[in-house]
Formats: structure tokens, sequence, C-alpha cells
């Protein structure tokens, strides 16, 4: 696949860019740039010192203010609600950030997300009187993000996401996506969501980066499979329409929404950069890139979440840095699953 000029080698990494997106004022952003699109060291002094930083910086240090004594953000009962200001979306966001996972607060957070995992390996809502009955124990979304979140944490080697990886891809559907069976008129679906899908495919990538297995990379490459016949945004089966007017809306850090970033980044952080179906969503990439280089936040940062990572309309470095991060990847070509 090639890229049109505003992908290529010359200015794909624009010093402006980089200098933008290296600024001190958010070292989160700072972080993951030298050391995820320049590839410097983590042990880099230069990387050490802006990790440091990342506690304090001031959208990190509000929700890290609200953490009570147990490792949460609630009473113990349900984690996920009230949505957004419970511990699965601290858990998600703070993942997201680059902290080091080695903050007492960070460990306690994770210990207290392991609280809610079921004999099943799976991760449970705690919003229903009994397990049987809570709409988690099959969503992709939930389980999905939450290994992705604690691999990103350092916890990949822990037996309990061994266990929670299996449970995850037990329910993978035959299309290659992800539902949730267990959830309302989920049940009755013929195919898989995009949202369980996206968030299942994250949490096993980010367990592949740290552990190798032949079972969870054969569910990678389903789940691939599954975005790309319908070239990431599209319906298979209606003429290839938009499925939804949100997909192709550029936004992150990501919570549980499907966007064509989040999947492009998914793909090819599998390594799936050349496959023709994706031409469709890499153009629609390319093309919003404006003058400068830089991408724009096309859909708001929730409003009642703790803090705010980003405004609708203004040009985004989480997305900017992710954009490169996706473009980088498929200039480097690397093999199809």
């Amino acid at each position: 696949m090639r890229l049109s000029a505003t992908g290529s080698r010359s200015t794909l990494l624009d010093g402006s860019v980089i200098e933008w997106l290296l600024e001190e004022n958010n070292p989160s952003i700072r972080y993951l740039t030298l050391t995820k699109l320049l590839n410097v060291s983590p042990r880099r002094r230069e990387a050490v010192e802006t990790r440091k930083r990342i506690p304090e910086w001031e959208p990190v240090r509000k929700i890290l203010a609200k953490q009570k004594r147990n490792g949460g953000w609630d009473e113990g009962r349900t984690w996920y609600l009230p949505k957004y200001k419970s511990t699965v979306w601290q858990l998600l966001i703070l993942s997201q950030t680059g902290i080091d996972p080695t903050l007492p607060a960070v460990q306690k957070m994770c210990e207290y997300a392991f609280r809610f995992q079921m004999s099943s390996g799976g991760f449970h809502s705690g919003m229903a009187p009994s397990l049987e009955d809570d709409w988690a124990r099959l969503a992709g979304c939930l389980n999905g993000n939450v290994i992705a979140a604690l691999c990103q944490l350092d916890c990949a080697r822990d037996p309990r996401i061994r266990k929670a990886i299996d449970h995850l891809v037990s329910f993978q559907e035959p299309d290659g996506g992800w539902g949730c069976r267990s959830f309302g008129y989920h049940r009755r679906d013929k195919h898989s969501c995009f949202m369980g899908t996206i968030c299942a495919l994250d949490g096993l990538v980010e367990y592949s980066e740290h552990i190798h297995r032949r079972n969870v990379d054969r569910a990678i490459a389903s789940a691939c499979e599954f975005l790309l016949m319908h070239r990431l945004y599209k319906a298979d089966r209606h003429g290839w329409k938009i499925i939804r007017g949100d997909y192709p809306k550029l936004r992150a850090p990501w919570l549980v929404a499907y966007s064509v970033l989040r999947g492009l980044r998914a793909l090819t952080r599998a390594g799936v950069t050349n496959d023709e179906r994706m031409r469709d969503a890499l153009g629609l990439l390319v093309r919003k890139r404006n003058t400068k280089g830089r991408w724009t936040r096309e859909s708001p940062w929730p409003s009642t979440t703790y803090s705010s990572f980003g405004r609708a309309g203004a040009e985004d470095k989480w997305v900017t840095l992710n954009a490169l991060l996706i473009l980088k990847s498929v200039r480097r070509k690397k093999k199809r699953i």
C-alpha cells in the first residue's frame, strides 16, 4: 500500500510536530513520544525524568487525588458505576498515560481490579446481584479493556491475567469478533459488536507484546480479519456504507468506544500493515492531517470525568501521536499475521 506525500518518510516525523509533542506541558505525551515514536529507551535519563512528572501533571493528579485507601474510586460493590467516576474508568485512563506501574497508588489500583475477577478468569461489573446475572461476564468490552490496562501496567505475567486471557478467547465469535451475549438484546445478535471486538483485540495485542501464545495469535488474527472485512468502518453487506457516524471521528485516549483511529492502531500493533482493505481508513486518516502536520480531536471527552484529556475541535496531541504511530508502522511494512 502506498501513502500519499503526507505520509512519506520525508514528512512523517516533521520536526515542528515532534517539538510540539515533546513540549513539557504534557509529560504523558512527551514520554510516549520519546519511547514509542522516537524509540528512546525508557531507561534513558530524559525518559525517566519525564515519567516521574506524570503523576503531578494536572489531569493525572486530579484522578489520583480521588483514589480511596482501598485502591479504588468507589465503595466496592460495583467498580463500573457511576460511569466515568468509578475505578474501571480510572484504570483505563491511567494505563494510557505512561504512568510508572511501580507507584504504590498504581499497584493498589491493579490489585483492586483483581477483586472483580471471577473463578472463570473473566471480570464482572458488580452491577448484578449474582455473577450469573452480570452482563460483563461475557462482554468483550469490559474484559478486553481491563486486560489491556493491566498489561500496560506490568501485570501481563501475573497468572491471573493468563486466566483472564483464556476466558476472553473462550467466547470469541465465529466471525472473529466479540459480542456481549449476557447483555439484553445482544443475546440475539447475529453479528459481533465493534466496541466489544476492539476492546478485546486491544487486550490480546497488549498481552501478546509480553507473552507469546499460539491460541492468542490465532484469536488476534481472527479479530483483525473481522475489522478488515468491514474496511474498519463500513458495512460489508450494504454497499459499504459507513456503519455509524462516529466511527470515522478521531479521538484518543480511548475508553470503550470504537473509532477508525483505534482500529488502525490495533491492526498495526498486531502487525497488519499492508492489507488493501485498510486503504479507505488510512486514506481517511491521512486526509484529516492539517497543514501543520497535526490532527484534531473530533469527539468530546466525557464531561463527567475527573479531568479532561482533550477538547473537540482542537488540535490534539493524543490523536496526533496515535496517527503518527499508525503511519510509522505502515511505512515499515511489517508482515501480516
